[in-house]
């Protein structure tokens, strides 16, 4: 019996080091293949030389915001995490709910538009006639419906050519439903009754390599301060993570989150679970314009455009809370889990536990 426990205690030790040692491997691995694949810029195609910066940023806002409530969710389901070594594979996926408010954003007009000493303007919208508007233009998002463009006619001839032309804008994809990022994550419970998941891949992006990874921490609390009976089935935990998406040149995002998730047992195996998260995205968005050419833009309205600068605008998401309450069911090994929330593109999600081992 004493040489059973010796050699307990001697496998925690060594599989406490190879944690360990995992752990920076992984993060060794991506810095070094974040410093190998580096350098192309990223380039938009000539069908979005319209965009300027400060558009695109407001077209790609809610695409943004679907890539940040994916990595954010998924990050926990049952708060019981129990004192001992555990190690299991998760996969889930997700979709979101496009609010119409989502589908449209307050596009720039040319700086002499509203001029009516320089240019007159006409917007034809829903059968309605609208002269010489000031910026902004109401137009589609990635997930909105069709675009309207601004017609302009010069009333000098000593104004440059470049204010006598119309805009047009891009169209969106008229989504009301979107399927989110996969999640594939490396669960590994340590004996304080921590929750340590781990996700990383890297993927290439116009031949070069876009590195994503991400660390969340879920540590359970409620033994700390006696909140629940030592025979409930109750748990209390907090939750908090950071995640990484780069591409050396032209993305660089960040997300965190923070939390607070409980759950109970109702019914055998049957838990449901519920939390509060507050979360963010950061980053930049930088493209050269493709095989750019001065005679394809050179009478554009847009100072940006005409010049061939490059696309660069703040990543940003219209997501900065949200409430989560799903279902989790367990049919050892595997723990299937559900669950809802309630954010500025309502979610869910749902996927799989697969339990490896514990000890």
């Amino acid at each position: 019996m004493i040489k059973t426990k010796i050699d307990i205690n001697k496998s925690k030790i060594i599989l406490s080091h190879l944690f360990k040692l995992g752990l920076i491997s992984i993060i060794v691995l991506i810095l070094i293949t974040y410093q190998l694949f580096a350098g192309k810029p990223f380039s938009f195609s000539k069908e979005f030389t319209l965009f300027t910066s400060k558009n695109a940023g407001g077209y790609f806002k809610p695409f943004f915001t679907t890539i940040e409530e994916s990595l954010n969710s998924n990050q926990y389901t049952k708060a019981d995490y129990k004192d001992e070594w555990s190690f299991a594979l998760d996969v889930a996926i997700q979709g979101m709910i496009i609010p119409s408010s989502q589908k449209n954003y307050d596009a720039e007009l040319p700086d002499e538009y509203g001029n009516t000493s320089v240019t007159q303007t006409a917007e034809l919208r829903d059968n309605k006639e609208s002269r010489n508007g000031k910026s902004p233009s109401s137009q589609p998002t990635l997930y909105g419906g069709i675009s309207y463009p601004v017609f302009s006619a010069p009333q000098s001839s000593e104004v440059p050519d470049s204010y006598y032309k119309s805009v047009a804008f891009a169209e969106g994809k008229d989504k009301s439903f979107i399927g989110g990022l996969p999640v594939l994550q490396l669960i590994v419970g340590l004996p304080t009754k921590t929750d340590f998941r781990i996700r990383s891949i890297v993927l290439p992006v116009q031949d070069e390599s876009l590195v994503y990874w991400g660390l969340i921490v879920n540590q359970r609390i409620d033994h700390y301060f006696h909140i629940f009976s030592a025979n409930n089935s109750q748990a209390l935990a907090l939750n908090i993570s950071f995640q990484s998406i780069t591409r050396d040149a032209g993305i660089d995002i960040s997300t965190f989150a923070i939390g607070a998730h409980w759950s109970n047992l109702i019914y055998n195996n049957l838990y449901v679970y519920s939390g509060l998260q507050y979360e963010s995205m950061t980053g930049t968005f930088e493209a050269v314009r493709e095989n750019f050419s001065t005679e394809d833009v050179a009478n554009s309205p847009y100072p940006e455009i005409r010049e061939g600068r490059n696309l660069k605008f703040d990543i940003e998401s219209f997501t900065s809370f949200r409430v989560i309450g799903g279902l989790s069911y367990i049919l050892d090994p595997v723990e299937f889990h559900v669950d809802a929330a309630y954010a500025s593109q309502p979610i869910i999600n749902g996927g799989f536990k697969i339990n490896i081992g514990s000890f």
